[in-house]
């Protein structure tokens, strides 16, 4: 009989087909692929080593992965003609994440940097992103943290930083990034090819992977992963920082737009007037799962009826905080609220009691809909689903969001109870709620009382729980 405590306490559910397949190849160490679940099915397919042919529908393939994983799948909710819908993938992924954790899925041969040549490469862990590339390369040598530039561009310090420390008294040809990397593959005794580099004076994944393997050999470590290297929540909250701030341009989230991804995603919350929070969420864990390879090791993110939304070593929750308000119709520029609310109070005290907990908070500038055009559009996208608008607790109805923009990314982080209440008694935080209502089922009603939950005081919190912070740069749009 399968164990239930894995999915109550450890399994976050994919909030987007895409996070569920980033996931899986996760999980099974497969090259990741961007043709849909079929290839992420395939990959767990290998790593279970079942006899089932490529060639049939997913549905099928769905089906017979779950009855080796030992799991229940009912048709009507988990496929849709021959697919497999996002409750059939989170199906399978929480089975496979159960499996991963025992040690019981087989990860598939890894795809090793064709640069590796010979025996012994075998316990590599290749980076499955740039970010990771980066960030392990930086920790093998203590070196500062490292984040990338505009199009997911490496800064030259991660290897000026590396020679420095592993190689100082090597004469290095450093007259431009892509002949130090070159000059770097020689003296590790790897190779370098033209798949390393790209145009730009870029170094590509391969070219990474390349150097970070020839390093982790050069100083024994061979086999070090990316959850290894970020041992404490200050090193993985500057990791997740910079991997969200690469992971989006420098531009505004229009709000229709992103509406619209998010019911062809089926993610919760596009009826919401608050939905650049939900916005967040959905593709902020996209990103995350898809840059670094998952833990071996179990972080609870269930407490109560609260699922916090990302783990590696360590348990975090995504939030989106309004900083300032632009009212273009008037051309003024308002301050927001330092306040934002976070999760269940209960929730954070034994989650914090427990392990520690962690915020991930997206700060940034929501373009306020003044001629009132972005609401009468949202009130007809959601009478087409017929969901009636609910009416305000105050009589009179709050400006929506129209767009909203990206300003910076912050990772804050909450170590045990006394810093709990050490924050709390700062003001940093703060228990709200119990006076806060639901918005009313009929006009003129009173809505029902909330839970009560923990907000955050923004500006305090930065002076004594920030561990982490990348700004985008909007300097050539003039909006720095």
């Amino acid at each position: 009989m399968r164990s239930t405590y894995v999915a109550q306490a450890f399994f976050i559910p994919a909030a987007t087909m895409t996070e569920a397949i980033s996931r899986i190849f996760g999980l099974t160490g497969a090259q990741p692929q961007t043709r849909g679940e079929k290839r992420a099915l395939i990959a767990l397919r290998n790593a279970l080593h079942l006899d089932v042919d490529i060639v049939r529908t997913n549905a099928v393939l769905g089906a017979r992965l779950a009855e080796a994983l030992g799991v229940q799948w009912r048709p009507t909710e988990h496929t849709i003609l021959n697919k497999v819908t996002l409750a059939g993938l989170n199906t399978l992924l929480e089975s496979a994440t159960e499996a991963y954790y025992r040690g019981s899925l087989e990860q598939v041969v890894k795809p090793t940097p064709s640069t590796l040549v010979g025996p012994g490469w075998a316990a590599f862990n290749p980076a499955v992103s740039k970010i990771e590339a980066v960030t392990r390369i930086a920790g093998l040598t203590g070196a500062p943290d490292e984040w990338l530039g505009p199009g997911s561009k490496e800064h030259k310090s991660v290897l000026t930083n590396l020679a420095d420390r592993l190689l100082p008294r090597e004469r290095l040809d450093r007259t431009t990034k892509t002949r130090l990397g070159h000059a770097l593959a020689e003296k590790f005794g790897v190779g370098w090819s033209d798949s390393c580099a790209s145009t730009g004076e870029t170094i590509s994944l391969e070219g990474l992977n390349t150097i970070l393997a020839g390093a982790e050999r050069r100083l024994g470590r061979l086999g070090t992963t990316a959850a290894e290297m970020l041992a404490t929540p200050e090193a993985e909250g500057k990791a997740l920082t910079a991997a969200l701030n690469d992971g989006w341009k420098a531009e505004s989230w229009d709000g229709r737009r992103s509406i619209a991804w998010m019911e062809k995603q089926g993610v919760r919350g596009l009826n919401d007037n608050e939905w650049q929070g939900w916005y967040f969420e959905a593709r902020g864990r996209e990103i995350l799962n898809a840059a670094f390879t998952p833990s071996r090791e179990q972080v609870r993110v269930r407490y109560s009826n609260t699922v916090f939304d990302y783990s590696l070593n360590y348990a975090w929750d995504l939030k989106a905080h309004t900083e300032e308000k632009d009212l273009p119709a008037t051309g003024r520029r308002r301050k927001g609220e330092p306040g934002m609310i976070l999760n269940d109070e209960q929730a954070i005290r034994e989650c914090v009691a427990d392990q520690g907990l962690g915020f991930l908070v997206l700060s940034g500038i929501a373009v306020m809909d003044e001629d009132r055009a972005f609401v009468t559009w949202h009130r007809s996208f959601k009478a087409a689903q017929r969901i009636r608008s609910a009416p305000s607790n105050s009589g009179s109805s709050r400006m929506r969001k129209a767009a909203f923009t990206p300003l910076h990314v912050e990772a804050f982080w909450i170590a045990n109870t006394p810093a709990l209440d050490s924050a709390v008694a700062a003001g940093q935080l703060m228990v709200m709620g119990r006076e806060l209502r639901q918005a009313p089922k009929v006009e003129g009603g009173v809505g029902a009382k909330r839970g009560a939950k923990f907000a955050m005081h923004v500006l305090k919190a930065r002076k004594g729980l920030q561990v982490a912070k990348r700004d985008w740069e909007y300097q050539a749009a003039g909006l720095e």
